[in-house]
Order: C-alpha cells, then sequence, then structure tokens
C-alpha cells in the first residue's frame, strides 16, 4: 500500500513517522503549558502524550510486521558512517525519552498537589522534575529529528532495499523496537504508580 507523503515508503511508514511527530508535538504542549505555570492542563497534556506514546510503539511494531523491513541501499559508506550511527542514536534517545516519560509521570503525581484548582509542584523533588523535563523534552526532539533523517536516506535520498534475503536480523529496527517495547511497559507503569502515589492538598 502506498504512503501519503508522497515518497518511496508505503503506508504504514508513513503513519509511524505521522504518529511521531504527533507526540512530540504533543510534549510541547505539554512543556509550554509548564511554563505558563498551568500545572492541571500540563499534567492533561503529559497524560495524553504518555498514552499516544504508548500507541506510537504498537504502530512501530505493527509497522515493522505488517509492512516488513526496508534496508538502507545507499552507499556503503554513507551507511556505514552516516545511517547506522544515526539509526543507533535515534534508538537510545528513544528509549530514554520513553523511560524518563515514565518516571517523570511518577514524579509529577509524587510531588504535585491541588492548589485550588490548580496543580502544583512541591517539596524536594520539584527541582529535579523541572530539570529532567527538559531532558525529556529534549530527547524527544532528537528522536523526531532522527527518525526524519532516517526517513529521508530510506525511502528519499535512496531506494528502499526489500529482498526475501533482508531478514530480521538485519534490522538495527528490530532492536529499537524491541527495547522501545520494553521501555513502554515501565513507561505505562510508572504512569500507575504515579496516580497510585499522587497526592492532593
Amino acid at each position: 500500500m502506498n504512503g501519503f507523503l508522497g515518497t518511496q515508503a508505503d503506508f504504514w511508514w508513513d503513519v509511524t513517522l505521522t504518529s511521531e511527530t504527533i507526540v512530540v508535538i504533543a510534549f510541547v504542549m505539554g512543556w509550554r503549558y509548564a511554563r505558563q505555570h498551568q500545572g492541571f492542563k500540563h499534567q492533561k497534556a503529559m497524560l495524553a502524550a504518555t498514552v499516544l506514546v504508548t500507541g506510537w510503539l504498537c504502530m512501530y511494531v505493527a509497522q515493522q510486521i505488517i509492512a516488513g523491513l526496508s534496508g538502507f541501499d545507499g552507499p556503503e559508506g554513507v551507511k556505514l558512517f552516516v545511517y547506522v550511527p544515526t539509526i543507533i542514536f535515534h534508538s537510545l534517545v528513544s528509549t530514554l525519552a520513553i523511560l524518563l516519560s515514565g518516571y517523570q509521570i511518577y514524579g509529577g503525581f509524587k510531588w504535585s498537589r491541588m492548589d485550588g484548582a490548580e496543580r502544583v509542584l512541591y517539596g524536594a523533588g520539584a527541582p529535579r522534575h523541572r530539570k529532567l523535563g527538559m531532558v525529556t523534552l529534549l530527547s524527544y526532539l532528537m528522536s523526531v529529528v532522527t527518525a526524519y533523517m532516517i526517513y529521508f536516506m530510506l525511502f528519499v535520498l535512496y531506494a528502499p532495499l526489500r529482498t526475501p534475503e533482508y531478514g530480521m536480523g538485519e534490522s538495527v529496527g528490530v532492536l529499537t523496537a524491541i527495547v522501545a517495547g520494553v521501555a513502554g511497559v515501565i513507561g505505562v507503569g510508572g504512569l500507575v504508580l504515579g496516580r497510585k502515589g499522587r497526592v492532593t492538598a
């Protein structure tokens, strides 16, 4: 099935890239609410973004299973010095972002309370939550930038490699899916624990 972004990618690749972009936009909105000291809106936006991340992970794994894998078919030098380092870095920052999301959801409930109609941070954990929030956001931004770089190299700059010999063991993306899936479970666990440990005024 052809994609809708006008490249050589198929439908599932385009859906995956678009959904990751939506996830990052949701996190940026949540960060903006935090900067404006709108804690209740910040909380809702971040919970929505966490649900979207979980959905994106399912989408990514489904894309790998349904659409199959696409290999890099460009020059060997570009593959060795640009493509592989980019996809490894993408895997690392994506995993870091998802792990931090789970921890931040947990900490957001643990170190906040209702003050009238607004949720506010308090206590020793508040500065840590703010600092890690920026690290989490930067991780997501780097993740989406490198995702676009990978997509560009696979489906715009060069023709994608799709052959019967190109199996699961040849894809760094499969490792990404496995690690991200584990991280997603941890992130959802952080959400559940955070809700149980929330503090209200």
